[in-house]
């Protein structure tokens, strides 16, 4: 089918990183991270209960991938260089919050979610074509993430 004209919102990109002020140790030195580097380090520590975490090379792709963000003294680190633990007991925490909400504040969570989905649902997820509403499939961006792959793909992490 072809179309003379078309009207869309364009894509819906996810909300920023909110910054918790997490830091890390590298070869036992604070380190003071800034966004970018802390949404790494958070991005991480979500994934220290999957198998991906014990994955050698999902860790060196994070760890190379990591240090290119840092000052130039950490430039040559390996994955045992860094403490994640501060991280770690970021999202233990937030999943622990999570785990204490009553079926209440649960039900309560999801319909807000739900209204806002819909909300943005009606603002992005219709194009005009021609003049006639058509439903946009997926218009959300992908939200940042450590890149996972297939199997054995080799820029894991």
């Amino acid at each position: 089918m072809k179309w003379k004209t078309l009207q869309h919102n364009g894509i819906l990109f996810p909300p920023p990183y909110e910054v918790q002020g997490i830091k890390i140790k590298i070869k036992g030195e604070t380190v003071n991270l800034d966004p970018n580097q802390e949404e790494m380090v958070y991005q991480w520590a979500k994934k220290k209960d999957t198998p991906y975490a014990q994955d050698k090379v999902f860790q060196k792709n994070f760890t190379a991938d990591f240090a290119k963000t840092l000052d130039s003294k950490f430039k040559k680190i390996s994955y045992e260089d860094i403490d994640f633990s501060e991280a770690f007991k970021v999202v233990d925490k937030e999943k622990d919050l999570k785990e204490m909400m009553t079926k209440e504040e649960k039900k309560s969570l999801a319909a807000k979610r739900k209204e806002l989905r819909e909300k943005l649902k009606a603002k992005y997820g219709i194009a005009i074509m021609d003049g006639k509403e058509v439903e946009v499939g997926n218009y959300m961006a992908e939200p940042p993430g450590i890149f996972i792959g297939r199997g054995e793909h080799p820029l894991r992490g």
